[in-house]
């Protein structure tokens, strides 16, 4: 028997049209989303907070990349599997090598992210028969995937310690390789927004849905984290906290917002992208945030946010904005829900933009406001739809 199955979708598309061994890419890549910012989750300085999104975005993209190939290609072999699994261990690596002191070198890291990009590549380049419309995309995508990936490995015979004005050689490498990989990734765009795709336009939003999903659903093994050697939670307000944000960030997007077609044009698929990436990174970073705070008491915070900085209500308000993204693409226009989206939003805004100069606990207090906010937003978002079904 061959090892090649067909992954034409049926008629009616249903979850079991994914294959479960994309699930399982999922949830790796969720699993270096969490590594990636618990890694600095103690130091939320704005250097970090750029460094992780770019960090997230990287992954992200590679993400995009792999799933994508996997829905619309025309076969899936165990090449491909294979080929995955060494995808997969990289990314896990590259991940690792995070640490700064505690985790791998960053020669690894690069090492491990040029392995990934490389994969990426090699499953662009297995796609079967390739409509005429498509090659030149493909190809792009191929040589883009190519080139960050001997990029990253250039960054891994890097010497650490070398620096350019003093700046950091490998940081530059990391900065000139990650765009090329994501504008790889968004030369998805025209074949997702293609008249033959839509058909699996169902599918494509099963994978936004089914990412964010699991990252929702990692939070809880953080949560489990959270429990001290003496058996007790040191913040049991936070705890309660994080495990509401969760529910918020689920009833702001799946009830409704998971349900909207894939846009039909390319300015629309861009921006449904862009906004879709908002909300992970924001909902991985909120997430970690709350939970790290669960375990730490408030002295504890007192000084770490003297020495390293406070964290902010800004993941929380960009959950929100995100949130407001999504309805206004899927509206095209300013409807009640996306006036209130946008008042929390604002009311968010301020918030974050008061710890800023808020003193060592008052930020902490001004986080757990802006969580406040968002389940506020969420059962009005959440009663809102109800209604709205209900009168239809």
């Amino acid at each position: 028997m061959s090892d090649t199955r067909k992954l034409n979708p049926p008629a009616s598309l249903t979850p079991a049209s994914i294959p479960w061994f994309v699930l399982f890419f999922d949830l790796v890549v969720v699993a270096a989303f969490s590594q990636t910012a618990k890694t600095y989750q103690a130091t939320p300085t704005w250097y970090t907070s750029a460094f992780i999104a770019a960090c997230i975005l990287l992954v992200y993209s590679l993400w995009a990349v792999t799933t994508i190939e996997f829905l619309v290609t025309e076969v899936e072999t165990w090449t491909h599997r294979v080929i995955v699994l060494v995808q997969m261990t990289a990314i896990l690596v590259g991940a690792l090598s995070l640490g700064r002191g505690s985790g791998l070198q960053d020669a690894w890291g690069f090492a491990a992210l040029s392995v990934a990009l490389g994969c990426g590549a090699v499953l662009t380049g297995l796609r079967g028969r390739i409509h005429q419309r498509d090659r030149n995309l493909i190809i792009r995508r191929a040589v883009l995937l190519g080139v960050a990936s001997l990029l990253f490995f250039g960054g891994a015979l890097v010497p650490a310690e070398s620096d350019v004005g003093g700046v950091h050689v490998v940081l530059i490498v990391f900065y000139l390789a990650t765009p090329v990989a994501i504008a790889a990734a968004l030369t998805l765009m025209p074949q997702l927004v293609h008249r033959d795709a839509r058909e699996r336009s169902h599918v494509i939003q099963e994978r936004f849905g089914l990412i964010l999903l699991i990252v929702l659903g990692d939070s809880f093994l953080l949560l489990l984290g959270s429990v001290g050697s003496d058996n007790t939670i040191a913040q049991p307000l936070f705890f309660i906290a994080s495990v509401l944000l969760v529910f918020s960030i689920w009833a702001l997007y799946f009830p409704e917002l998971s349900r909207a077609a894939f846009p039909d044009t390319l300015r629309a698929g861009y921006a449904r992208l862009g906004a879709h990436f908002l909300l992970v990174l924001s909902s991985t970073v909120a997430i970690v945030a709350c939970t790290w705070m669960t375990k730490h008491s408030f002295p504890q915070l007192a000084e770490s946010a003297r020495q390293d900085g406070a964290w902010t209500a800004l993941p929380i308000f960009t959950i929100s904005a995100s949130i407001l993204w999504l309805t206004l693409l899927r509206d095209r226009r300013m409807s009640a829900q996306s006036v209130l989206h946008l008042t929390c939003s604002v009311v968010l805004l301020v918030l974050t933009l008061f710890g800023i100069f808020a003193s060592d606990l008052e930020s902490y207090w001004l986080l757990l406001a802006a969580v406040g906010v968002l389940i506020a937003q969420a059962i009005l978002s959440l009663s809102a739809f109800r209604v709205a079904s209900s009168v239809a």
